[in-house]
């Protein structure tokens, strides 16, 4: 393992990426001209197809060893340049630092940036990224990723280009047959809204860590299956027509998609198509498929005998075809009923022989994602949804959310209506179902109450036309809300900027903690280029931290009898938009306890977790630094685990302040592992103020910071704290 000091935020969010490419090293050629051809279906068939590909192997490598050439030509030119987050020409490399022992404390200054990234660097951090999101990851890590030496060279064929790393995910194709017990109608819901989101945030992801990021293509496989399922095309049309609009409406600008029609190679007909044409041509694009595609003589009572994945899929197949089909037949016995599933398996198991052949020729540098549980030898297994449970994938079920924001998947029919309440979208269709409770309740108000992915909750007017006050807002019920799902974002308020209105209703949410400057400070650039100054109130970003870590007060320990200093954490904080940046720029990230939690990949524990403490050295004129501190406590109210952390912060990061940080009794790793949590997408809402939000966000069971913002924007929060 190479040392690596804690870089998490080289670039800060606002800048794309935290990582930066600015050399390259030896590239493996042989690694990144291999084999990419051989693919699974959606039905996670393998496949080892001979069939023409765009392009063929010998192509691939004289193009690779073009493109090293070129670079290599380059390296020895005097004036290569880059762009930040581009691979940069002929620049020295920087000393090497000594690999330790991962539970060593090793010295670091924090004067000078690490050493920057190379190709292999980047590589495995994409490479970790996609780890992060396999179906295995937080339970059997000695599972064989099989599919990690070919996906490396996909990845690194993009990355030497400078190139978006590419995905292809065949998927949602339609809803349900079932549409009584299973779904809520025929068209997208809820339950894909936060697929879109998860897969958009696994591409944000990449970007994090390598600045051109990533590309999901979602290829539908609606017209391979829907004429076996009594599903007609047309309504696979209105479906996959409802998908594009809902990411496009919800900034998916990541989550790209295909057609059948995309992967009959170039001659087929291009985009836009009227749904005219698509009814028209569904039926001979199918045929097409099949008859170019699938392998001659394929025997699928074979491939479902001899192929591990195939018997996955085929036997998941059979579990969700008795559900499906429950409603379009009758059968005297569930023996007949088995048989039919048994025989549409089957040939979906063809149809779906014939698909992945298809992407496998047309799609040769796409890392392959894929919903069904596999033996990940050609492709990454994930769920689709972040939720608690079995995965279940939406258009098979209705996404269900506890007041917590928490989710499950499951039938319709199976939610109890006495505990959950089926909520309409803005158009009257049913959504999704929500765990009831009494804080939704706002008398005199109509209010929508939108969850936010990963976390948090927006409420607004239902009506945008309708102007609520904001002094007559139920604080108490922001201020549960808040400790269930946090951040909760009052939008479409009249009021919010009221400065006596604004300090009246942090009175009536709680006890209010007044600082050195008073109640309400105004977070703003102060413009002041003191290094004794604020953080704060400067343009910069800011470590991940929780508010009041550094308001100290000296109390007596009554364990020792020790006179120590002690930080005065308020409960919540409290926020209102008077001057919010440009979107995209001056970001508050918020980072969820209960998310770290869920998505803590193993081997790790919360057990192992609650056991450690660390020590934070401030560079300010107090003498004493905070020593064993508990990275785990448990919340105030609700008893649930808090992460307690302050992200280290080196001279190399900031014109201001710096602390160290060093875990006690514990190996130094721990500090990677917290940081890539604390960001990780599925875990941290990257949120983007608009013109008079009010925010309220739990101080407990929430960590923050905040992206550095473009100077003179005039980005200014009003701030207060509450106990």
């Amino acid at each position: 393992m190479t040392f690596k000091a804690d870089t998490h935020l080289v670039s800060h969010p606002s800048a794309d990426v935290r990582s930066q490419l600015l050399t390259i090293p030896e590239i493996s050629i042989e690694a990144a001209a291999s084999d990419i051809s051989e693919y699974d279906s959606s039905s996670d068939c393998e496949t080892n197809s001979t069939t023409t590909s765009i392009e063929s192997d010998s192509d691939a490598s004289e193009k690779l060893v073009e493109i090293v050439n070129h670079i290599v030509a380059a390296a020895v030119e005097p004036n290569a340049t880059s762009t930040p987050g581009t691979v940069k020409i002929g620049q020295a490399q920087p000393e090497e630092v000594a690999e330790p022992d991962e539970d060593i404390d090793v010295a670091y200054d924090g004067k000078k940036p690490p050493s920057p990234r190379s190709v292999a660097d980047v590589c495995e951090d994409i490479l970790g990224v996609l780890a992060r999101y396999r179906l295995t990851h937080q339970s059997d890590t000695s599972k064989v990723w099989g599919a990690k030496a070919k996906f490396l060279a996909q990845v690194e064929r993009c990355v030497v280009r400078a190139e978006p790393v590419l995905m292809s995910l065949p998927a949602f194709p339609f809803k349900s047959p079932n549409k009584k017990t299973k779904v809520l109608g025929t068209l997208p819901d809820k339950g894909e809204e936060v697929a879109l989101s998860h897969l958009e945030g696994l591409c944000l992801a990449i970007r994090d860590v390598y600045e051109p990021g990533a590309n999901v293509f979602i290829v539908s496989d609606g017209l391979m299956y829907s004429d076996i399922l009594g599903i007609s095309d047309l309504e696979v049309w209105r479906y996959g027509q409802a998908l594009r609009k809902m990411a496009r409406d919800h900034a998916c600008n990541h989550v790209k998609f295909l057609r059948l029609r995309n992967l009959l190679g170039p001659e087929g007909p291009t985009e836009p198509i009227t749904e005219e044409e698509y009814l028209r041509d569904a039926p001979q694009f199918r045929n097409d498929l099949l008859a170019r595609y699938l392998p001659k003589n394929f025997d699928v009572d074979a491939q479902i005998a001899k192929d591990p994945s195939t018997t996955l899929t085929y036997r998941g197949y059979i579990k969700f075809l008795e559900t499906d089909l429950a409603t379009q037949g009758e059968w005297e016995t569930k023996a007949q009923m088995k048989k039919q599933c048994e025989a549409v398996a089957k040939k979906m198991i063809v149809r779906g022989k014939a698909f992945a052949t298809s992407i496998a020729n047309n799609l040769t540098e796409h890392v392959r994602l894929s919903i069904h549980p596999s033996t990940e030898q050609n492709k990454l297994s994930m769920s689709i949804i972040p939720q608690i449970g079995r995965s279940v994938t939406p258009w098979h079920g209705a996404l269900i959310r506890a007041v917590d924001g928490s989710i499950t998947m499951g039938h319709a029919s199976s939610v109890p209506a006495l505990t959950h309440d089926l909520i309409f979208d803005k158009e009257g269709s049913p959504s999704y179902f929500r765990e009831r409770s009494d804080l939704f309740n706002w008398p005199g108000m109509d209010v929508d109450f939108n969850y936010l992915y990963p976390t948090g909750i927006v409420i607004t007017p239902r009506d945008p036309k309708t102007k609520y006050a904001f002094q007559d807002v139920h604080m108490q019920k922001v201020r549960a809300l808040s400790e269930a799902c946090s951040p909760v974002v009052l939008r479409g308020f009249t009021d919010t900027t009221d400065e006596q209105i604004f300090e009246a209703k942090a009175h009536e949410c709680g006890t209010v903690q007044p600082w050195t400057f008073g109640i309400r400070q105004s977070v703003k650039d102060s413009m002041n280029p003191d290094p004794k100054a604020s953080t704060v109130t400067s343009t910069e970003a800011m470590p991940m931290h929780y508010d009041g870590f550094f308001f100290l007060k000296k109390e007596i320990d009554p364990a020792d009898g020790v006179e120590k200093l002690v930080s005065k954490v308020p409960r919540f904080q409290y926020f209102t938009a008077i001057t919010p940046s440009p979107p995209g720029d001056g970001m508050t990230l918020f980072a969820s306890s209960q998310l770290f939690f869920q998505h803590l990949p193993a081997p790790y524990t919360l057990t192992e977790l609650e056991k450690l403490k660390w020590d934070c050295k401030h560079s300010s004129n107090w003498n004493n630094h905070l020593q064993d501190l508990p990275l785990v406590t448990p919340h105030p109210t609700n008893g649930k685990p808090c992460v307690r952390w302050h992200e280290p912060w080196y001279q190399w990061m900031t014109k201001f302040s710096t602390n160290e940080i060093r875990i006690s009794n514990g190996g130094q790793h721990y500090k990677d592992l917290i940081r890539e949590m604390l960001y990780d997408r599925r875990v941290c809402l990257y949120f983007n103020f608009e013109q008079a939000d009010i925010l309220v966000a739990d101080n407990m069971s929430m960590m923050h910071t905040r992206s550095a913002f473009t100077p003179g924007t005039g980005r200014e929060l009003w701030r207060i704290h509450i106990n």
